[in-house]
């Protein structure tokens, strides 16, 4: 249904809904659910076909809606199976308006009502089942907002556990650079003693050899000399 509301800065003005040109909306078809402009509303009411419609001014839009609402008209519902007949009560079996034809071809044993009962009971089940739709929503915005607060909850355990795990690593890599480096240390040590003695042993060896040089030397002077 197009709406009645007033336009404000800004918004797309609405055309006439027959010749889509003017926008000087002053009039609405009832039964078509047209907005006119005057022109078309003069043209629309000499129509053969639409000159029983009921047009009234863009103002009272909201009064008839209204009245529309709290006058239902129980006496002019076609039936969508029997074409010409209007129903004429309300099948609570098969939860629909049935007319006299209806009744003596399909819906002879069922549970019969006034149409004005049968349209109370359903908007009685539209409001039972709208309430129900609304609970559902709101247990599911509920759910929605609960997993959000689990999923915040669980995002902080995993960074508190992250920080801890590479809390872990920093401490172990410090601890193995400290290990190594106590090692390699130690192992330079060890190799400067063993190369200081080396060389000591060495230094010892070369004099024992020149020692035993001499003496050989002179025990060959000694035999050349007797």
């Amino acid at each position: 249904m197009a709406s009645s509301k007033p336009l404000h800065e800004g918004q797309i003005p609405i055309s006439c809904q027959l010749c889509e040109e003017s926008n000087e909306i002053k009039w609405k078809c009832i039964e078509c659910d047209f907005l006119l402009c005057t022109k078309c509303q003069k043209i629309h009411e000499k129509v053969k076909s639409t000159y029983q419609h009921t047009i009234i001014d863009i103002k009272d839009i909201a009064s008839q809606q209204q009245q529309a609402k709290e006058n239902k008209d129980f006496h002019n519902i076609p039936c969508e199976i029997h074409s010409g007949q209007n129903c004429c009560i309300f099948c609570q079996t098969c939860d629909e308006v049935i007319c006299p034809s209806c009744i003596t071809i399909t819906h002879t044993k069922h549970n019969m009502i006034e149409l004005v009962k049968g349209y109370e009971q359903t908007v009685k089940k539209l409001k039972t089942f709208n309430s129900e739709i609304d609970k559902q929503l709101a247990n599911y915005e509920r759910g929605r907002s609960n997993l959000s607060t689990f999923k915040s909850s669980e995002d902080i355990k995993y960074e508190r556990e992250k920080q801890k795990i590479m809390s872990r690593e920093k401490l172990l890599k410090d601890e193995v650079e400290m290990h190594t480096k106590s090692l390699l240390k130690e192992l330079d040590q060890r190799w400067d003693l063993q190369s200081k003695l080396v060389k000591d042993a060495d230094i010892k060896s070369k004099k024992i050899n020149k020692d035993l040089e001499y003496r050989t030397e002179c025990l060959t002077n000694a035999f050349s000399s007797v």
